[in-house]
């Protein structure tokens, strides 16, 4: 291994290409044990068994998807605990309460089972035309032959649009969304501890909140996703508490939208920085799937999640010690040449493109990768529609921020047309 290789997502100039370290990483020591720890974000480096260990092929990436009963999610994967103070604050809401993030099979089987019930293909599909309004309004406000497409277009269409799934009243939009800035900014290290019980007593308002909604919905059921998570039913006829609700409501905002927006933005980035690969989908739109999920697997939003060793295991070689954080490199595997040749190459026709893993795989597949396809199609198709001749500002140049830790996202889409419809 060469004496100079350094791996942290935290390094600027990584986070602005992290495609040469991957490389380098897995073609010399594929299984790394780096330097990175709890002070940045997700784990306790107090020992060996502490430290983290960067895996970046496909075939062990897969692997550790797969297996959650060796690599499990269950544990703390935040970095320092919440403080006591703050958790007094947020006692004085609901319960904490485990989500699809933070559990393991047979409790998160049923947590995916009940939450997914809301989020079926045939419910999918029926919110497309909502999904479409929504964007085509947006698109009506871009005027002038120019716009910044991320903040103009990109962001609200994914946050409008997942919270009208949701249920979430066009009226009460904005304040759901500056509650979950709160929910985010709780679990961010270094955050001031007076920071985080203001947070907690927001999150405490957010809770109240879901209970209410949930319990109008249980009383007057409507077409949403929240009367799917409050009527949601198991075969022996168990139901989410409302902790449940509220936690797993939260994170599928948090996740969904964060997900979605970086996702579409940087899939129209891909798309839009060659302008031979925008006009054929323009006149070909039965490219468009397979456009979109070369995106994601050219620059899918999710760059790394934390895993937990849950016993001592080898992988390619390299002993991983029982306890030990695994960071699995999601995008690292989607430019292995051993599952995707040439990898660096667009391909909207490339053979196995399904084998990428900007989802996820396994257990822990994203639960709601079918809403976020659809609003990426439905996005990018609007548009194809109205701006047929869009491209992205001469001389831009790309940048990349870490919205958080784990999601890398392009900062900025100027661009600009002279055909809009």
């Amino acid at each position: 291994m060469s004496s100079d290789l350094s791996y942290s997502p935290f390094d600027p100039e990584q986070t602005k290409d992290p495609y040469p370290i991957w490389d380098q990483l897995r073609g010399e020591c594929p299984v790394y044990r780096s330097s990175f720890g709890s002070d940045e974000w997700m784990v306790d480096d107090a020992d060996d068994a502490g430290a983290v260990y960067v895996v970046t092929r496909h075939e062990d990436i897969t692997y550790i998807l797969e297996h959650p009963d060796r690599f499990t999610s269950g544990e703390d994967k935040n970095g320092p605990g919440i403080p006591p103070e703050v958790l007094a604050e947020l006692s004085k809401g609901l319960p904490l309460s485990t989500t699809l993030y933070n559990t393991d099979p047979p409790e998160h089987t049923r947590l995916r089972t009940l939450v997914g019930s809301g989020l079926s293909p045939q419910r999918v599909a029926a919110n497309a035309p909502l999904t479409r309004a929504t964007a085509e309004e947006l698109a009506s406000r871009l005027t002038g032959g120019t716009a910044e497409l991320l903040d103009e277009y990109v962001r609200p269409l994914a946050n409008l649009a997942l919270l009208d799934y949701l249920g979430i009243p066009r009226d009460d939009q904005a304040r759901v969304l500056e509650w979950n800035e709160m929910w985010e900014r709780l679990f961010i290290p270094g955050l001031p501890p007076e920071d985080q019980i203001r947070a907690a007593s927001k999150i405490v308002e957010y809770q109240q909140y879901y209970v209410k909604a949930v319990e109008e919905r249980r009383a007057d059921p409507r077409e949403d996703m929240l009367t799917r998570l409050a009527l949601a039913e198991t075969d022996g006829g168990e139901r989410l508490s409302m902790a449940e609700i509220a936690w797993c409501t939260m994170e599928l905002i948090s996740a969904g939208a964060a997900n979605t927006v970086d996702g579409l933005a940087n899939v129209l980035l891909v798309l839009l920085s060659d302008q031979e690969r925008w006009n054929a989908v323009r006149d070909d739109r039965e490219l468009l799937p397979g456009a979109i999920e070369e995106g994601l697997r050219l620059e899918g939003p999710t760059q790394w999640l934390p895993r937990t060793a849950a016993d001592d295991i080898e992988l390619s070689g390299v002993r991983i010690p029982k306890g030990a954080t695994v960071a699995v490199t999601l995008q690292a595997a989607n430019r292995d040449p051993e599952a995707f040749p040439g990898p660096e190459r667009y391909d909207p026709k490339r053979h196995g493109l399904s084998r990428h893993v900007a989802f996820g795989r396994g257990a822990h597949y994203c639960v709601g990768a079918g809403w976020s396809r659809m609003a990426l199609r439905v996005g990018i198709e609007v548009l194809l529609d109205r701006f047929p001749g869009l491209r992205l500002d001469e001389g831009y140049e790309p940048e990349f921020y870490l919205p958080i830790p784990v999601l890398r996202c392009v900062t900025s889409l100027p661009v600009n047309w002279t055909d809009a419809g």
